[in-house]
Order: C-alpha cells, then sequence, then structure tokens
C-alpha cells in the first residue's frame, strides 16, 4: 500500500487487501476525491493529457491511412489483414521485453524514444508516398518496426501516469488516459478519412509525425511526483519469471488480471466479427456497420468520462464484477438481435459497460501493485490484450457449425457465467 508520502511500500507478497478488515465498513482504501477532472488543473498532467489525445489522434489517423493505402496498391483483403499481423506479432514480442525494461529505466526515456521511432517511420512512409516509389514488402517492414513500439508504448503510458499524481488521484487520471484513448478512436479515422479525401495519404503520415513530436517534448520536460522505484538489472528470463510469480502470489492483481483473459478476450468478438453481423444478420451494408461501431466508441467515451467523473465512487470491486454481468447479459441480447434499431442502443451499452469494467479494473491494478513491479505488470496486462482475436477464432470456428448469432451468444453466456465465478472465488467483491 501507500505511506504517507504516497511510496509503494506494501512487499511482493500477499499484500493486505485480501486480508479483510475486522470492521467490514472499513474502506481498504484511502478517501478519493469526488472528481477526476480535477487533475487536469496540475499543469504537468495536463500537458501530459493533452498532447496525449493530440498523439492518440495521429495514431488512429495513421491506422486509417495505412489499411486504405495497403488495399489501394494490393486490392487484396489477405494482404491487409497480413499488415494487421505484421503489427500484432511484434507488439506482442515488445511487450514481453518492455515488462522487464520499465522496471529498471526512466519511462519517459521509453515512451520519447517511441516516439522518435513512430516519427521516423512516419518520415520514411511519407518520403516513399511523394516518390511514388512505395511497395507492399515496405510497408510490411514499416508495420513490423511500428508494431515492436507499440508493444513498450502502451506498457510505458500506464506505468508512467501513477508516477505524475499524487496517489489519491490516481483512479482519475487512467479514467483519463482511458477517455483519450477512446476519444481518440472515434475523431482519429474520421479525421483521417477526411484527410484523405482532401489532401492526401502522404499528408495524413506527415500528420500523424507532426502530432508525436509535441508528445515527446513534453515527456523531455515532465515532473515526476512519485518517484519511481527501480529494480536493479538483473537476466532478463530470471526478471520475467519473478514479475510471472508477483502476479500468481497476488490473489487480487491476478483476479483482476483475469477480467482481461475472460471477458475482454471473448468479450470483444462482437466488435471483431461486427461486419459479419451487419452483413449477413442485420443486412445493412457499411453504413450500417459505421452506425455500430461509431455507437460502441460513443460509449466506450461515455463510459470513460463516467469513471473519470466519479473517480471518488466506492465498492469499485463489486462494481467491476456487475459491469462483467450486465456486459455479458447484453452481449446475448446483442448476438441473438436482427434488427439494427435494438441492435445500435445495445452495441452503445456494451461499449460503454466495457470501458467501466476495464478502467476500474486498471485502476484496482495500479493502486495495488508494488511500483518495482509496476512495468513487467502493465506489459503483462498488454500481452493479455493481444489474445482478443482468440474469441473472434473461437466464435468464428462454432459460427460454422451452429450458425454466426448462435456462436456470438455462446461467448455472451460464458462472459456472463464468468461474473458469479469472479464474485465467489475470488477476492475481488471486496476490494473498494
Amino acid at each position: 500500500m501507500a505511506s504517507s508520502t504516497g511510496t509503494v511500500t506494501a512487499p511482493p507478497t500477499e499484500p493486505a487487501i485480501d486480508e479483510q478488515p475486522s470492521d467490514p465498513t472499513e474502506p481498504t482504501s484511502p478517501q478519493r476525491p469526488p472528481s477526476a477532472f480535477a487533475v487536469l488543473r496540475d499543469r504537468n498532467f495536463a500537458r501530459y493529457w493533452y498532447t496525449l489525445v493530440l498523439s492518440l489522434t495521429g495514431t488512429w489517423v495513421r491506422i486509417t491511412a495505412m489499411g486504405y493505402l495497403v488495399y489501394e496498391l494490393t486490392g487484396d483483403p489477405f494482404k491487409l489483414a497480413m499488415i494487421n499481423v505484421a503489427m500484432a506479432a511484434p507488439q506482442f514480442v515488445g511487450a514481453l521485453i518492455a515488462g522487464n525494461i520499465l522496471d529498471h529505466v526512466d519511462r519517459r526515456r521509453v515512451l520519447v524514444a517511441v516516439q522518435v521511432t513512430y516519427m521516423t517511420m512516419m518520415a520514411l512512409l511519407v518520403g516513399l508516398v511523394i516518390t511514388d516509389v512505395i511497395a507492399y514488402w515496405q510497408l510490411v517492414v514499416i508495420s513490423i518496426v511500428t508494431g515492436i513500439a507499440v508493444g513498450f508504448d502502451w506498457p510505458a503510458r500506464l506505468s508512467l501516469v501513477p508516477s505524475l499524481v499524487p496517489r489519491e488521484q490516481m483512479q482519475g487520471a487512467i479514467a483519463l488516459n482511458a477517455t483519450a484513448f477512446n476519444g481518440a478512436r472515434i475523431i482519429g479515422p474520421t479525421l483521417g478519412g477526411w484527410l484523405i479525401a482532401t489532401a492526401g495519404i502522404a499528408f495524413c503520415f506527415g500528420f500523424t509525425l507532426a502530432s508525436a513530436a509535441p508528445f515527446a517534448i513534453v515527456l523531455l520536460s515532465l515532473a515526476i511526483v512519485r518517484p519511481q522505484e527501480q529494480k536493479p538489472r538483473g537476466n532478463a528470463l530470471a526478471m520475467m519469471k519473478e514479475g510471472y510469480g508477483y502476479i500468481w502470489r497476488h490473489r487480487s492483481i491476478r483476479s483482476l488480471m483475469s477480467v482481461e483473459i475472460v471477458p475482454i478476450a471473448l468479450g470483444m468478438s462482437y466488435v471483431t466479427l461486427a461486419p459479419a453481423v451487419a452483413s449477413d444478420i442485420l443486412d445493412t451494408g457499411s453504413r450500417g456497420l459505421g452506425y455500430m461501431l461509431a455507437a460502441v466508441g460513443i460509449g466506450s467515451l461515455v463510459g470513460s468520462v463516467i469513471v473519470a467523473w466519479l473517480s471518488g465512487m466506492r465498492h469499485r470491486g463489486p462494481l467491476v464484477i456487475v459491469a462483467v454481468g450486465v456486459f455479458g447479459t447484453l452481449f446475448i441480447i446483442y448476438a441473438l438481435s436482427s434488427s439494427l434499431l435494438l441492435t445500435l442502443p445495445i452495441m452503445f451499452l456494451m461499449g460503454l459497460t466495457t470501458a467501466l469494467y476495464s478502467t476500474v479494473k486498471e485502476t484496482l491494478i495500479q493502486t495495488l501493485v508494488d511500483d518495482g513491479y509496476r512495468g513487467r505488470v502493465m506489459a503483462t496486462s498488454s500481452i493479455f490484450w493481444s489474445l482478443t482475436p482468440v474469441g473472434a477464432l473461437l466464435a468464428g470456428a462454432m459460427a460454422a457449425i451452429f450458425g454466426l448469432q448462435v456462436a456470438l451468444a455462446i461467448n455472451g453466456a460464458l462472459v456472463l457465467l464468468y461474473a458469479p465465478l469472479l464474485w465467489f472465488a475470488t477476492p475481488v467483491r471486496h476490494i473498494d
């Protein structure tokens, strides 16, 4: 837990959060402020957050432009999918390495290196597009390099945020981080599509380059409020084993991270398979798909803002479990729906509940983790997020046997059944 100075002092053994206090009404964590938005009055964090929003918007512009460019060059859906694989596989490897590095280096410098990598790759893309010598293999190579950088990026951002604010403002800062991501996910593709139509592909990559520069500059001048507890360098495999051992010994962290393995891995199949639902079940085509994904994005943004606004909420552990159960129920309704008018509000609520349980879960992990293990825990969290294609693969395999709606409903039922397991078999419901 935290001392009066805000320094994490809990040992890497099972923390006191799993040992229930004699008085059941006694809170298991310090009293939190009523709203997260107060943290934006802190100039240090505000500079970080505003440039983060710009940087993430540029990231989504890049993703949109890259997909358009690949398909324009090849006209091949398989090659378009392979670009995603070329980025995802190195991202997985990068996250494995990042976990060990982030616990014994300045995380600001890691993020600066990531931004420099992004800017270098974007400058290369701008040059290749302008000179009209762009080829598919070049995009694959650039995607691999970018994927490695992404593997370091998100774990480093998540690990850095608790160092920028006092402990009592951590939940609000993390919720604002999620708000930045979900807001950029809505704005970025829209801006990317507009820039492609009006300014061209090269300008899109140039925008991404320019959006990363302010974030890198701000990172160099950020003040650290709570100093990072750096672990000494050691054998990489031994450090990785130590990190996984820490997660396993800490029942609360282990249980919270299981939310990423089950509800998120299985649950995110509703987004991955949305094109098939729009085409085969709702018969709405690309326009309907756009409405569906927009509903998810807006719901996610609203959910993140709610968590940020109510950063003084109590009973956060039970909230995570209830939100997982509600999401599973909504998932089943979504799977069985044959009406776009029903599907759109359901997808909005699914995006909202996903943002609720994932953001609160992330906050609880950040609150409980010893800072000497924070980098490895956040990297492991990123690795678990990369399991999201598993749910889509499972649903796709079942769809060939039972049909798409039944397959999705089974995934939803599995998520719903996981909620009582979290309640009765883990300490999550006891976390305040």
